[in-house]
Order: structure tokens, then sequence, then C-alpha cells
């Protein structure tokens, strides 16, 4: 093809120059010899000088000629020659950008000592160092695992360099700054007129196994979620189940108590145990049974004290028993909120959650007794009236930098502790849709304070 393209050439330029010839000679007999001629004449006269005349007229005639074909013909080939030049200027900084603004890493190698002799950016950033350190090295030097020292050849890219490996392989690569970095390597070779070329190609992985290993844990979280409703519903079956025998005990001991039989004051006190200890568990029952009731997420008018009151009773006496003071600050003349009652009851057992988990996690010895703290204010915001709820505890608190982050689906800081990251996501998702806002304040090792913002409601009517 480069053969026939430049004979091509050779034929456009030979019919040029022809054509050119017979054009300067047309136009030098016509136009311009005879006055050339008469004026040789004039400065050379007589038939002394006759070959002085002959010399200088065909001299100047074959000059003349030469120099206006060639310069005609110079000046196209230089034309060109000059676009060619630009074309390949264009195209060379064309594949330069694209080569350099490649999103893989691309070296390129000598076939015979494996010598790195060109690289792109994307290459010397995985390495972490500039092409300036890397230049005429052995690129298995430059290459290799975590342990191995920079002058000792890498197994792994020898391998695939020798054609032992086929395709692409993944491995752990060492950079310049001793960090770990997991690439995918494969390799093209290039046949010049001088020499034999290897273009290695270097893949960064980082991102996918950051994104495998995300989902892998969305799929565990997902699949907890699912064990976790499973165990919930289960949990209703068995309160309800327990139900019934508990008030067959209640009724028992309320019988013995109202039975006309003189009994000592021990057997009155064992007996009215009895009876309070099975009403507080009938309490708990009840409780956990509103809570796993199904709604269908009517919006009414809710009482916050009794929200509160309930999903603490769940609680039992969990919080007694690890020395948690429990303070419900709520004014009985508080507004009322217009919201889901279940899915309130959720938000409210979601933060007494957290705020018990923190709580427990506080050693005695750091000092002040441990307190959980909620409170609540009708406030007035744009026109409308809210109710601010405040959940604080004095426990372990949130570092600053988890603190933007404790909203983010499947973010928890107690992944060891069975915690799933879910509670402060649906808290955030149950206010956003009740058209209120929810905001946290931590100090680390301190306090953790979450401040709730729901709209009132200021319609009269039956309160639920």
């Amino acid at each position: 093809m480069k053969l026939d393209s430049n004979f091509k050439l050779v034929i456009f330029f030979s019919l040029l120059t022809f054509v050119l010839t017979a054009i300067v000679v047309f136009t030098w007999e016509g136009a311009i010899r005879d006055p050339f001629f008469e004026w040789v004449a004039e400065r050379y006269p007589g038939d002394a000088n006759r070959q002085t005349r002959l010399n200088i007229q065909q001299r100047v005639e074959h000059f003349t000629i030469s120099i206006m074909v060639d310069a005609v013909v110079v000046t196209l080939l230089l034309r060109i020659v000059n676009r060619q030049q630009r074309r390949l200027v264009e195209s060379e900084q064309r594949y330069r950008a694209l080569f350099e603004h490649a999103s893989d890493g691309i070296g390129v190698v000598t076939a015979t000592d494996h010598h790195l002799i060109e690289a792109n950016n994307k290459f010397c950033a995985l390495l972490d160092s500039p092409m300036g350190a890397l230049a005429q090295r052995d690129v298995r030097e430059i290459i290799h695992p975590p342990g191995e020292q920079d002058d000792a050849p890498s197994n792994v890219l020898a391998e695939l360099l020798e054609g032992n490996v086929s395709g692409e392989t993944e491995t752990i690569i060492e950079t310049a700054r001793g960090a770990t970095r997991p690439v995918s390597i494969s390799f093209n070779t290039l046949a010049t007129d001088k020499e034999r070329l290897i273009i290695i190609i270097m893949r960064d992985l980082s991102t996918r196994r950051q994104i495998e290993a995300e989902r892998e844990e969305m799929q565990r979280q997902l699949f907890q979620t699912s064990k976790l409703a499973s165990i919930g519903e289960l949990s209703a079956g068995v309160a309800h189940e327990i139900n019934n025998p508990l008030n067959g005990v209640i009724n028992f001991a309320q019988l013995l108590k109202d039975e006309r039989v003189e009994r000592s004051e021990f057997e009155r006190q064992m007996i009215d145990g009895i009876i309070d200890e099975g009403g507080r568990i009938a309490h708990i029952v009840r409780g956990l049974l509103s809570f796993a009731r199904y709604d269908t997420h009517e919006m009414r008018r809710v009482r916050l004290a009794e929200a509160i009151k309930s999903s603490l009773a769940l609680f039992g006496r969990q919080f007694d028993k690890d020395e948690i003071t429990v303070e419900v600050d709520v004014p009985d003349d508080l507004s009322p909120l217009r919201a889901d009652a279940s899915r309130l009851r959720q938000l409210v057992l979601n933060m007494v959650s957290n705020a018990h988990h923190a709580l427990k996690m506080k050693r005695p010895s750091e000092g002040c007794h441990k307190l959980f703290r909620i409170r609540a204010r009708s406030v007035e915001s744009g026109g409308r009236s809210f109710v601010s709820i405040e959940f604080y505890d004095n426990g372990v608190g949130i570092p600053a930098a988890d603190l933007g982050k404790v909203f983010d689906p499947f973010f928890t800081t107690r992944r060891d502790a069975g915690g799933t990251g879910l509670g402060l996501s649906l808290s955030f998702s149950i206010v956003r849709d009740h058209g209120g806002t929810i905001r946290a304040e931590s100090e680390e090792g301190r306090f953790a304070r979450f401040i709730v913002e729901l709209p009132a409601d200021s319609e009269e009517g039956a309160d639920v």
C-alpha cells in the first residue's frame, strides 16, 4: 500500500514537472526571450562578442527555466510535506493525550531485557513513583508483591512475560511508598522495524474490591435484617402465647389474696409480689404485642407521652440492671402529633435502644452516673408549630469522623455487638416522611444528643 502511494506521488510530480516546463518555455519564448536577447546584443555588440552573447543567452535561458520550474515544484512539495507533518504531529499529540489520560496504567517494555522505556501517568500513579525513577529499569523489579525487595524480579510478572500465564492475572503489588494495591496485569506484544516491544496494561482493582466488599456486607445485613424480622414475628407469637397463662397466674394469685383465710405477713407479701410482678410482665407483653401489631400507616393524632411509655416498657428493668437513670420530661399540655402511631413508636424505640447500648459501653470508672433523658417541648418555626424531642445520654458518644455518617444505611460502630446500621437510617426516613427534621450532636466519650422535630397537630379531635 505504501509502495503504491509513493509510485503515484512520483508519477504526479513527473507530470507536474513536464507541464510546468512546457508552460515556462512557452512563457519564456513568447514574452521574455526576445527583449532579453535584444538587451544582451546592446551590451555586447559586434561579431567579436557573438560567442559571449550566445553563452549568456543559453545560460540565462536554462537557469531561468530551471529556477521557475524548481521553485514551483519545491514549493508545492514543501506544502505537501508540511501538511503531512502537521497531520503527523496532531496524530501524535492525540494519541499521546489518549495514552497519558487512559484509565489503565500502560507501560512500554523492551522484549529483550524487559526495561521500561515509556509509561503513562496512571502507570506511574499506581506505583507511586515518577517516570524518571522508573525509566530504563527492569519492570519485574518495579512491579513486585509485598515483602519482596525492589531488586528481586517478580515471579508473577516474570511468568506472565514468559508466557507461562496467559491472558490476565490478578495480584497485589507494593508501591514505592510501601502501600499495597490490588491490580490486574495483562500484556500485548508489538513488533516494529527495529525492535520488539511489550505493552503492559495494569488496572487498579481497589474500587472493584471495595464495591464487592460493600455488596457482600449489604447482603449480609439484609440477611441479618430478615432474620431479625423473623425473630420479631416469633417473639410476638411467643408473647401472645404467654399472655393467657400469665393472666391465669395473676388471677389465681388474686383469688388467693381475696380468700378469707388468715395468712402471715410473709405469705401476703409473696402473693402481692406475684400479682405485681405478673402485672409488670403483662405490661411488657402488651407493649411487645402493640409494637409488633400490623398498622395501616394512617396519620392520626398521637400523644407523644404514650409512645414513649410503651417503648420504654419493652426494656423492662434493663435500665435498672445496668444502673442507668431514666428521666422523661414531657409536659402534660404538650401538643399532640399528627403521626403514624406504629412508626412513631419505632422511632422512639430506636433512640432508646441506641442510648441503652451507648450507656452499657460506658465504664463505671469513667466518672458520673449513667443518664438517659427524653425531653419534649413545643416550638415555633416558620409560622408552624412543632414538637421538639431531645434524646440525650452521657454514654460513650460518637466519634467526630462518624457523626456525619450515622444516618447512612448499614453504617454502624458496633458491628461486633450485633449492630445492623439500620436503626438511625430508618429513624431518619420516618422523620422525613412525617415532614420533620432530625440532627445529631455528640462529643466522643461524653454525650450524644439526637434532636427530632415533628409537626404538631392543632386540629381538634379524639386522641389516639
